[in-house]
């Protein structure tokens, strides 16, 4: 089987790249920015020449908001996945997996009750648009050429060679290692989801010969709070972490997530325990 990883030098399509690479199964294309860059006019027509009927395409190419929720970005992503759906008009693949992301159902709304696939979609960042627009979008044209989609809304993903090294596991593990200050808004005690980024390779190569079609939630059913980050890196670094807590910005709020669809695609998965993943990242980011 042929697989096309579009983005596959990036923090995410590199780990699901090397882990597919490992396993000997596929035929295996990484396509980087620096191979077809989707932001520039035509591209389309150079990638489709890299898709067939038979193959399985991860998109996972874009612009994180990490580097600025703004027009720009909204921008580029929308060009992206522009170029990416001409792309594959002319050259229907036989499924595609997009990475959008659990940003789609607001970053700054509370739940009152788990967040499930068939929760509402509240967009409140131009990153959050640009995401659902594009799934929207792969919807349209993946029923029009008759190909299967997979889309997936991970929460926040960490894990070692994630350099934009954002607030949360992977900012706060870089900085216990470099011996920087962490700094927590209000007390940290908001609840979110955080997956490990091997946990995302695993999923990805089981959905590879999966029959489900649509939207899934790529979650454990398990969230921490940002001082469970702080307090876990405490007992790894056997040291004092200096820690300061700075006013929010936006209210509290917690997200917990349902994971039963997820449960019910990919049967008997087993995802790592955020003080397994910091434990494993710590000791990479030491070696």
């Amino acid at each position: 089987m042929k697989v096309v990883i579009i983005g596959n030098t990036g923090f995410i399509g590199k780990n699901i790249f090397d882990y597919l690479d490992k396993t000997i199964e596929y035929n295996l294309q990484g396509i980087s920015t620096n191979e077809i860059d989707l932001t520039k006019e035509k591209s389309y027509n150079s990638l489709s020449k890299y898709l067939s009927p038979n193959c399985i395409v991860i998109m996972c190419a874009g612009v994180k908001k990490q580097l600025g929720d703004n027009l720009d970005t909204f921008e580029n992503n929308s060009v992206i996945i522009n170029n990416f759906c001409k792309a594959i008009s002319l050259c229907p693949p036989q499924k595609i997996i997009f990475f959008s992301s659990a940003s789609v159902y607001g970053e700054d709304v509370a739940y009152a009750e788990k967040i499930t696939e068939k929760t509402l979609v509240q967009l409140k960042t131009y990153y959050g648009i640009a995401k659902y627009n594009a799934e929207c979008l792969l919807d349209k044209v993946c029923s029009d050429i008759q190909t299967q989609l997979v889309i997936l809304r991970p929460p926040l993903i960490y894990g070692k060679d994630d350099f934009s090294q954002g607030y949360g596991p992977t900012g706060f593990t870089y900085k216990t290692v470099n011996h920087e200050e962490i700094i927590l808004w209000g007390d940290g005690s908001e609840f979110r989801e955080f997956v490990f980024i091997a946990d995302v390779a695993k999923a990805i190569h089981r959905l590879l010969n999966n029959n489900f079609n649509g939207i899934l939630n790529l979650v454990s059913g398990e969230s921490y709070t940002f001082k469970n980050i702080y307090d876990i890196l405490i007992k790894l670094s056997k040291s004092d972490i200096k820690m300061t807590s700075r006013q929010r910005s936006k209210e509290k709020v917690d997200h917990h997530y349902s994971n039963e669809l997820f449960k019910n695609v990919i049967t008997d998965f087993e995802f790592t325990r955020l003080n397994h993943g910091l434990k494993k990242m710590y000791h990479s980011l030491n070696d």
